[in-house]
């Protein structure tokens, strides 16, 4: 049985701050300059983003940090599979974030980014043992200081084994703006619940991976609302390492837990409310708003056989809100 909690702080117990973790600038290959994307963001009500590019770490927290606006500073490293030694095609890769850590977690590390600094990209050729390949790449980030997640697997062409007992990451990317746009591979939640069936604590991140083209949408598109005491990196990467945090594509999580046997959320308005469950076939349901009365609590009432729950909030466009699992 899963235990009476609270999923999140309420928006009156403790402030809430929006943010990008995933995006990219002409330091990579972007089309905005840092200072263009940071404009941006903070044009549209965005409170903390991750400039994380392309196997280049990078921290410009110094330059763009002010009162309601900080950088959390980070890369996106990558290893790859090739189909053979001239690297003309990519079979499968692994891209993961290192975002830089909190005070303690960057003072106790044996090893530190600069700025600027680049990574040299793991190549593989023919076959790999995906798993080992993700976790040495995971290992080498966090050795850095960083918080490390994982990014849009079903783009990557992973495979389950090359994931699956990966206990390195605190999130994994469940929503990628960027190529669900691109090539509609950007939505995906089958290796998050899979992550959670073998009992790993991960959470989901909704991310845009922005980079800026003008061909198609991939910026304001997919984020996280962090539950922190202050703005700061230490503060917002605490609450993102502890889980108080939901992922968006739009709709708002209001709260959302468990009392007395009965699972209950709160959002903005929406059309329906799944409550995604872990355990044996047949736990979990679905709220459908009545037409013309949209959802903004729903209830559901638990059989105590379940492993874990979540929630997922959707909009009348279709846009979600991901919960974080309770267990």
């Amino acid at each position: 049985m899963i235990s009476d909690q609270q999923g999140l702080p309420r928006p009156q117990d403790m402030p809430r701050f929006k943010g990008n973790l995933h995006s990219h600038t002409t330091n990579s290959d972007g089309c905005l300059t840092p200072a263009e994307s940071v404009h941006a963001f903070r044009e549209r009500g965005y409170q903390f983003l991750c400039l994380s590019e392309h196997d280049l770490f990078t921290d410009y927290s110094g330059e763009f940090d002010r009162e309601d606006f900080i950088i959390l500073p980070g890369v996106e490293a990558s290893a790859y599979l090739y189909a053979d030694e001239a690297h003309t095609a990519r079979l499968r890769c692994h891209h993961m974030h290192g975002i830089l850590g909190t005070d303690d977690m960057v003072a106790a590390a044996p090893k530190r980014f600069t700025h600027m600094e680049r990574l040299e990209p793991k190549a593989y050729v023919g076959s790999w043992d995906g798993l080992a390949v993700a976790r040495e790449l995971g290992e080498e980030l966090a050795a850095h200081g960083c918080a490390v997640t994982y990014n849009h697997p079903i783009w990557s062409r992973i495979e389950p084994e090359d994931l699956m007992g990966l206990d390195c990451a605190f999130g994994i990317e469940v929503w990628n703006y960027d190529t669900v746009n691109e090539c509609a591979l950007g939505a995906d939640t089958v290796h998050w619940d899979m992550l959670l069936r073998r009992g790993l604590r991960v959470g989901a991140i909704a991310a845009d991976d922005n980079h800026n083209p003008g061909t198609f949408d991939d910026a304001f598109g997919g984020w996280v609302v962090a539950c922190a005491p202050e703005l700061t990196r230490t503060a917002v990467v605490q609450a993102l390492l502890d889980g108080r945090y939901y992922s968006s594509a739009g709709p708002e999580v209001r709260g959302f837990g468990v009392k007395d046997g009965r699972a209950w959320v709160e959002c903005s308005p929406c059309e329906r409310v799944n409550m995604i469950c872990g355990g044996p076939i047949g736990v979990g349901e679905t709220r459908i708003a009545p037409a013309g009365e949209p959802l903004e609590r729903a209830e559901f009432t638990l059989r105590g056989t379940e492993a874990y729950l979540r929630f997922e909030c959707v909009d009348a466009n279709g846009r979600t809100a991901w919960t974080n699992a309770l267990r």
